[in-house]
């Protein structure tokens, strides 16, 4: 083949060899430079592409001009008898040895000689997998009442990514802190103690809307991931979407997925697009816990079983609701709050035996209203099976150890709760709830004196005189009590004369009559019995809490008494241990 000979002739073979060897050199030789220069990805890129633009060009001079004594000429000008192809060729052969001798030389150096083992395991990102989910921006064209649809679809998403066991989420009442925040995301971060933080923008448009939802690793800043997805304004899409969003987030945070999580996050808990809208609303009156907000959640929930029974969740928030009323107002009819607070936590568990939230508030019934011990301990663990991290599970369960007198376990389920939800007033009161029942004073001061640097908590207020009481601290005790009235809207001048009759009672060291008008004008209820305990006074404190267990409304002095220093006056009192034991905690139990 002429052509093929004037090829061999010209040496292009050879040349390509060479360069093709050199080439391959300075690549691996940029390839160990350029990183210790902090050189970007693009400077290798641009430098192979030219080396390849590059070839052709070195092949068609290597064809076009030809090396002579007087130096390179163009090859039509050189005599063939003249030519020096061959010598040229020879020491391109010398050339191509040299080079590949050079090249097996970096092989060798850079794969054994400089080889430092493994290489270095991708860096652990496991970290990633606790995450908070901040509150949702919205946008809407031409619907002015659309927040809640934001708000409920946070909350959706929290409760399915809750679902899945090999995450560990937030809770909503903490991450709500940073709604109209200036959003740091390393500090929100640090705050809460997570690996990943998910935002998420809502747009709606007439009855469609869509959600933007973006992954930020909460220790560098990076951004690790972000989607959109659309779907119409109804409820099983709106499931469906959120349920497509928590899978989405899992498979990137590489988090286990098992075949009944995946299950449970396809639930469907309503089809009616009118029932979820009040449902959302009376998540968001329940979480306030105010006697008016309770009361309106209650109308919500009420609203929301009445257009589709079936719903579960709507069920559940009507239990708790009507569960959590009388630690609100001392106003409130408890055979009524025992009735419809089972027929509610009963109805949810039927329709959702595997719901969290139904087990947690079921077991909660069963525990103040049953004195049910096993069955209430049993819902809480199943609740917990299925979502480790469910606040209100951790929060009721944490009382349960603790009445029973396993000190331990309750602060570890209080602490828990905690962790899953730390900015949470209500959730670091129980743990305050819990050291006090342990006797572990200063502790629980801590926890207090934290949460009165940001809010005056009526709830902690109300369990802070309490353990003042219990601590035989009277002054404090007083001073806690006006100050929980005032936050309270109760009888301020109550509240203090009932104040110095305690520190006046104590002082003297003997029994200062305090009638039962008086306790309540302040607005007391549920804690008559522990203000007679810390008065000595035992024919009362002993009448108190019979009549505590007749109304049958589950009151924490009641079902403290196992544990409760105040009552240590009275343990021998045959009527004191009748009582223990119809509630189920006699000794040994």
């Amino acid at each position: 083949m002429p052509l093929f000979g004037e090829l061999r002739r010209r040496n292009i073979f050879k040349v390509s060899l060479a360069y093709a060897i050199v080439s391959w050199l300075i690549v691996q030789v940029a390839d160990i430079i350029l990183p210790a220069f902090s050189a970007p990805m693009w400077t290798m890129q641009v430098l192979i592409l030219f080396l390849i633009l590059a070839f052709p060009i070195a092949v068609l001079l290597a064809w076009a001009y030809e090396l002579t004594p007087e130096g390179f000429k163009p090859t039509a000008d050189v005599d063939r008898a003249q030519s020096m192809t061959l010598r040229t060729g020879q020491k391109l052969n010398h050339i191509v040895v040299v080079l590949l001798s050079v090249a097996v030389v970096f092989l060798v150096v850079d794969n054994y000689l400089l080889d430092e083992g493994e290489p270095p395991p991708d860096p652990d990102t496991s970290y990633r997998k606790s995450i908070a989910v901040l509150p949702f921006s919205m946008s809407s064209e031409g619907a002015e009442d659309s927040a809640f649809l934001a708000d409920g679809l946070h909350d959706e998403l929290l409760t399915r990514l809750s679902k899945i066991s090999d995450l560990k989420v937030i809770s909503k009442t903490s991450v709500m802190e940073y709604r109209d925040a200036a959003r740091n995301l390393p500090e929100i971060g640090a705050a809460l103690g997570v690996g990943t933080i998910v935002e998420g923008a809502v747009q709606r448009a007439g009855d469609s809307f869509r959600i933007i939802i973006q992954l930020i690793d909460a220790r560098t800043d990076d951004h690790i991931w972000a989607d959109t997805f659309d779907s119409d304004l109804t409820a099983a899409d709106i499931f469906a979407m959120q349920t497509e969003i928590a899978t989405a987030i899992a498979e990137e945070l590489e988090a286990q997925l098992s075949d009944d999580e995946e299950r449970r996050l396809a639930d469907v808990p309503t089809e009616n697009t009118r029932a979820l809208e009040a449902y959302f609303n009376g998540r968001r009156m329940v979480e306030e816990r105010t006697v008016e907000s309770l009361l309106e959640s209650i109308r919500q929930f009420e609203v929301a079983v009445a257009l589709d029974n079936e719903f579960a969740l709507a069920w559940a928030g009507m239990a708790e609701a009507w569960l959590e009323l009388p630690n609100y107002t001392a106003d409130v009819d408890h055979s009524k709050v025992r009735r419809e607070a089972a027929t509610a936590a009963i109805r949810a568990v039927r329709l959702a035996p595997e719901s969290p939230e139904a087990l947690s508030v079921l077991g909660w019934h069963l525990l103040l209203h049953n004195y049910d011990w096993e069955g209430a301990e049993r819902a809480f663990r199943n609740a917990l099976e299925i979502d480790a991290n469910n606040v209100m599970a951790l929060h009721w369960y944490s009382h349960l150890l603790s009445w029973q007198g396993k000190e331990q376990d309750a602060i570890t389920a209080a602490r828990l709760a905690v962790e899953a939800d730390p900015l949470s007033a209500m959730i670091e009161t129980n743990l305050h709830y819990i050291l006090m029942d342990a006797r572990r004073w200063p502790e629980a001061d801590t926890v207090a004196n934290r949460i009165l640097a940001r809010t005056e908590f009526i709830s902690l207020l109300g369990n802070a005189w309490i353990g003042k009481l219990r601590e035989r601290d009277a002054e404090e005790a007083a001073a806690l009590l006006v100050r929980w009235a005032q936050a309270s809207n109760r009888d301020v001048e109550a509240a203090a004369a009932l104040g110095e009759l305690i520190i006046r009672g104590q002082a003297m060291g003997e029994v200062v009559a305090i009638e039962l008008e008086q306790i309540e004008r302040a607005g007391i209820g549920t804690e008559v019995p522990e203000i007679y305990a810390a008065m000595g006074d035992a024919e009362n404190t002993i009448l108190a809490l019979q009549r505590a267990n007749d109304v049958g409304a589950g009151f924490r002095s009641l079902l403290s008494m196992k544990i409760n220093p105040s009552y240590d006056f009275i343990r021998d009192d045959p009527r004191f241990q009748a009582l223990l034991a119809e509630i189920g905690l006699a000794h040994g139990e």
